[in-house]
Order: structure tokens, then sequence, then C-alpha cells
């Protein structure tokens, strides 16, 4: 019964003492308390270069997906240089020129195959613009380019031999 009564009182002085540092080290505990906390000794050294790298170097920090600073950034648009071939020249048939009652002259111009189009001097019909037109030759201006289209290969009526009948 002794022993018991040892024991039971050693047990409740074990668990005041453990209840007391409880009390002092963490519930009464002051962070701000600069004699309770221990300082470690700080050595100044003059070693330029750690032996040891930080783990996270440049790269990674930068390339962190949940970085707070990491923020979306529009990409620049890539200056595109598309080269644009140079304008085919349209293929022209002059066909025929003619004085109307007025007294201008009128030349029939076939452009790319299509049929032969009346224009008169001023006119412009597919970038192609007439300057000048004579009794034998037409001027028309195309992107800066000068055409000068004559009908002196071609037989007219009058030059023709005429048929008996």
């Amino acid at each position: 019964m002794i022993r018991r009564q040892a024991v039971l009182l050693i047990m409740a002085c074990l668990a005041v003492v453990a209840a007391w540092k409880f009390y002092i080290n963490a519930v009464a505990y002051d962070p701000l308390d600069r004699d309770a906390v221990k300082h470690a000794a700080i050595k100044e050294t003059t070693v330029a270069k750690s032996a040891y790298a930080p783990a996270w170097d440049k790269d990674i920090i930068e390339k962190n997906l949940f970085s707070p600073s990491r923020t979306y950034l529009e990409p620049k648009p890539v200056p595109v240089t598309v080269a644009v071939p140079p304008p085919q020249r349209p293929a022209l048939a002059l066909k025929g020129i003619v004085l109307d009652n007025f007294g201008d002259f009128i030349a029939y111009l076939e452009i790319n195959q299509a049929k032969a189009v009346p224009l008169r001097k001023g006119d412009k019909v597919e970038d192609i613009e007439v300057s000048d037109i004579s009794e034998k030759k037409v001027v028309l201006q195309w992107n800066n380019e000068t055409i000068t289209m004559s009908i002196e290969k071609v037989k007219t009526i009058s030059n023709m031999p005429r048929t008996g009948r």
C-alpha cells in the first residue's frame, strides 16, 4: 500500500512538473522577449565564394508557374514580309482606230483576250489609261510604264486590191 501511494505521489509530481514546463515553454512564451531567446554567435567570414549554391537559380524562378510575379504577356506581332510578285502585264491587242462624228479618235482594244472595248483619250480600264490616240497609234499608261501600240502592220480595206465581179 505504501508502494502504491509512493508511485502515485511520484506520478503526481511528474505531472505537476510537466504541466509547469508546458505552461512556461508554450503558453507563457513571448517571442519578442530577447532574453528568452538564445542567439547564435555569428562569425564574420571573408570567404568570397560559398561552397553551396542556392537550389533555385534564376531560370527556375523565372519559369515558375505558380509565381505571383508571373503574369500573362501578350506576344508581339511578328512583322510579315510577303514578297509580292510584280503584276503581270495584261495581254493587249489593238483591233482598230476609228474617227467618230465629233472628230475624236476611238481605239478598240482587246484586253486579256476579252471582247474589244472602245476607248477614248483619258479613259481608264483595268489600270490601263489611254494617254494619246492618233490615226495609226495608241499610247497607253500601265503601272508607270508607257505602252505604244500601232496599226501600221494591219492592212486596211483601201490598201487591199479590189476584185471584180
